[in-house]
């Protein structure tokens, strides 16, 4: 992380930051989306609440109670585990479309996030596209407005924990936290 006074145009107390994407980056993101937004709850929600239609329909149907407690518990799992397939497959594919570059440089400045990649081409999200930010243990995370994506920068690419923290304050004053 570089923390110096100009920071490529971006204008003092920018940071720039560099890593290389992990599988379990894009999985960390996922489960902080599902446990801190309201679209994550109901995606939630869903997988654990529609297996339990069937459940619901065949005790008003009569079967019998010691059916009806076996679909109350094996239904709930299979829900569980849907919906921990889901989310292993979507993260496995943001993992896969990220890894494309072996680096990303992003700077953080009062504008937003600049992404730069290896082969010359940029991005840059401004932070009043973000509806908010939130940590975990190894991530930075932001939550786009327009449609709930996630978008992480590893903590892995801090050096020491004044850069951490400058990340962390450049976070807090320009977006809420979630």
């Amino acid at each position: 992380m570089n923390t110096t006074d100009e920071v490529r145009g971006a204008g003092p107390g920018a940071v720039e930051v560099y890593y290389r994407p992990r599988p379990g980056d894009a999985r960390e993101a996922l489960r902080w989306r599902i446990r801190k937004t309201f679209r994550g709850r109901i995606w939630l929600l869903l997988w654990l609440g529609l297996p339990l239609v069937p459940a619901a329909l065949g005790a008003a149907r009569g079967i019998p109670p010691e059916q009806t407690a076996s679909l109350a518990v094996l239904v709930p799992a299979v829900g569980w585990y849907g919906a921990y397939l889901s989310l292993d497959w979507r993260a496995h594919r943001m993992y896969r479309q990220a890894a494309r570059y072996p680096e990303y440089r992003c700077t953080l400045s009062d504008t937003g996030v600049v992404t730069r990649l290896p082969d010359g081409t940029s991005g840059e999200v401004a932070w009043d596209w973000c509806a908010g930010f939130g940590e975990t243990r190894n991530l930075f995370v932001l939550l786009v407005k327009e449609n709930g994506a996630v978008l992480w920068l590893p903590k892995r690419a801090a050096l020491t924990d004044a850069e951490l923290d400058r990340a962390r304050e450049i976070h807090a004053r320009n977006l809420r936290r979630l």
